[in-house]
């Protein structure tokens, strides 16, 4: 359960979502990576956009998203 999602705009807005969250078993969260809207292709702020449509507040929503990176979280042993 130490292992996070995280999602990086060019300004380096940052979201982070453990995996548990979207795995199938345990949180099941929805996380779009859109590419289109209404069959085109998105055009303004850029070719890709993060949207979690679960969420109350639309803070860990992305536009122009520029990386996506799994990485461990867990405490380094001493």
């Amino acid at each position: 359960m130490t292992t996070v999602v995280r999602v990086t705009a060019p300004d380096n807005y940052q979201v982070v979502f453990s995996l548990a969250e979207l795995d199938r078993m345990l949180g099941n969260e929805q996380v779009i990576l859109a590419d289109t809207q209404d069959g085109h292709p998105l055009t303004k702020d850029g070719p890709f956009r993060l949207i979690v449509p679960g969420d109350k507040r639309p803070a860990r929503w992305i536009h122009n998203l520029t990386t996506i990176e799994v990485t461990s979280v867990a405490a380094p042993t001493p």
